[in-house]
Formats: structure tokens, C-alpha cells, sequence
């Protein structure tokens, strides 16, 4: 709202309220219209006495400045051979030229304020996407260490692996070779044990045919056994599942000689 008021000593008191926000079809910020007329109040007012040469002092002499040096007789002249109408026609021009000249310093200015405002906003963001730019730098050389590292690690355990395949190879042949020894092995046993036993009886057949020259021992047999009275092989009986052989009975063969029954 803009309030305009008669002199305070007048006799009547007029107030005129402008309630609209629009001037010439355009919004009108009051506030904006205020802080205007509060930067042009020292322009529009008077100094006091400290400088007498100022032009806004309150003592300085317009009229005589203008007598002296803006009076000249050409001028006056010119001033009076054109006429009242035309002289307040020229002023208007004037003024409205002074007008224009004044809003376009007025809107340069604040076009000059919005650009450095939005300078230093840009400016403030610049400074802000640095930071995070540095900030994500840091993070990513970080990561790139950590990845070295994982890699330096991966190239390590790697290697163990490698190690520890080679080492697990060398360990299966080894079983595989174990194996095959403990199957010669107890092969070896077998045979040995078979050659024992044969040499044994062997050795007693010779010795029981010493004693006994007038008895045959042709039919003594070492992988044989007596089972139901006849002389079978031991995969026989192991087949019907034959009972005891352990004890074998040739007394028809060495006539009841308790030699040929320690033999067998």
C-alpha cells in the first residue's frame, strides 16, 4: 500500500491507497519500492555546513551558479524566441529521457548484482563439486590399493594352490605306489609262506622216506587236505564249506608210526 499525504498544516488530509500490486501490467513488489526510496533519501535531501561547495548543501547558491555561468545572452535568446508550451515540451522530453537512462542504470545494476550473486553461487557449487571430486579421487586411489593388494593376495593363494595340487599329486602317486608295494608285499608273503610250507614238507617227506624206505609217499601232497576219508584240495572244502582238516589222519599210510602223525 502507498500512502500520499497533504502537508501536515493543511486544512483537509487526503490518503490515497494504491491496493493494487500491478503498475503498467506488471507485478509490483511494495518492499522493493521502499528499499528504493530509502537508498534516495540522502540524494534528495540536504546537507548541513560542513562542505559549502557541496551541491547538496543546504547554503549553496543554485541560482547564482545558474546566473553566472549557465545565462549567457545566446541563450537566453534561444530560451525566449520559443514559447512556454514548448519549453515545458522539451523538459518532459528531457526528463523522460532521464527517465529511461535511469532505469536502464537502475536495471543494469541489479542485473550486474543477480550476475555476481549467481557467480558466487556457482562459485560456492564449484567449490563444493572440487571438494567431492577430491573426495571421490581419494576413495577411488584407495580402492585402486585395496584391489592391488587383493590381487598381490590372489596371486599368493594362487600359488599355494598350485603348491598344494602339486603337492596333493605327489602324495596320490605316492598311495598308488604304497599300494602296489603292499600288494607285492603281502603277495611276496603269500609265496614266501607257500615256499616255506612246501620246503617243510618237503624236508619231512624225505626224511619220513628215510625211515621208512618200504613205504610209498608218492601220493603226499602239500595243497591237499583229507576230507570224507580222500585226499581233496583245500578249495574244495572251502567250496562245501568242509569242516575241520587241521588235523589229518595217514595212519594208513605210516601204519599208526607216531612219527608220520607228528608230521602231519
Amino acid at each position: 500500500m502507498k500512502r500520499r499525504r497533504a502537508e501536515e498544516g493543511g486544512s483537509s488530509k487526503k490518503v490515497i491507497d494504491l491496493t493494487s500490486t500491478k503498475c503498467c501490467g506488471k507485478e509490483v513488489s511494495l518492499d522493493v519500492v521502499n528499499r528504493s526510496i530509502e537508498r534516495q533519501k540522502p540524494l534528495h535531501g540536504y546537507m548541513g555546513e560542513e562542505d559549502l561547495t557541496s551541491v547538496w548543501s543546504k547554503h549553496f547558491p543554485m541560482s547564482v551558479l545558474a546566473e553566472e555561468h549557465f545565462q549567457s545572452k545566446t541563450d537566453l535568446e534561444l530560451l525566449g524566441f520559443v514559447d512556454d508550451k514548448t519549453r515545458a515540451q522539451f523538459m518532459q522530453v528531457c526528463a523522460t529521457r532521464l527517465l529511461c537512462v535511469g532505469r536502464f542504470e537502475e536495471l543494469k545494476a541489479n542485473s550486474e548484482a543477480e550476475k555476481k550473486k549467481e557467480e558466487s553461487s556457482w562459485e560456492q557449487k564449484k567449490l563444493e563439486l572440487e571438494k567431492e571430486l577430491e573426495a571421490a579421487r581419494e576413495h577411488n586411489t584407495l580402492k585402486d590399493k585395496e584391489l592391488l593388494e587383493l590381487k598381490a593376495d590372489h596371486l599368493q593363494l594362487k600359488g599355494k594352490l598350485q603348491k598344494l595340487n602339486k603337492e596333493k599329486t605327489e602324495l596320490e602317486a605316492r598311495v598308488v605306489e604304497l599300494c602296489v608295494q603292499k600288494k607285492k608285499v603281502e603277495t611276496s608273503k603269500e609265496d614266501h609262506g607257500y615256499d616255506m610250507l612246501a620246503a617243510g614238507f618237503e624236508r619231512a617227506r624225505k626224511q619220513a622216506e628215510f625211515l621208512f624206505p618200504d613205504i610209498k609217499f608218492d601220493k603226499l601232497d602239500p595243497i591237499k587236505v583229507v576230507h570224507n576219508g580222500a585226499l581233496v584240495d583245500d578249495d574244495e572244502v572251502d567250496l562245501e564249506g568242509g569242516g575241520d582238516h587241521n588235523l589229518v589222519d595217514l595212519s594208513y599210510i605210516c601204519k599208526n608210526d607216531w612219527y608220520c602223525i607228528l608230521f602231519v
